[in-house]
């Protein structure tokens, strides 16, 4: 279980690349739903929750892709 938790977070421990650049730049993107939900709901700690949440799943699925596709 632990080597394949390890080849999951491998691409973290790479050097930054374009693939990181896009992947934090799809995170940056965020911060659009981030400021209507925080608007809406007139509450500024919702809306870093719902930015911090994004950019987890961003992460989650970059890291994902990768996974599979070097599998």
């Amino acid at each position: 279980m632990s080597d394949k938790l390890k080849k999951f977070w491998a691409p973290m421990k790479e050097g930054f690349n374009k693939e990181h650049f896009i992947m934090n730049f799809m995170g940056a993107l965020g911060i659009i739903p981030c400021g209507w939900i925080s608007r809406e709901l007139d509450n500024l700690w919702v809306g870093f929750g719902v930015l911090i949440l994004w950019w987890a799943l961003v992460v989650l699925f970059y890291l994902s892709y990768r996974y599979l596709k070097n599998k």
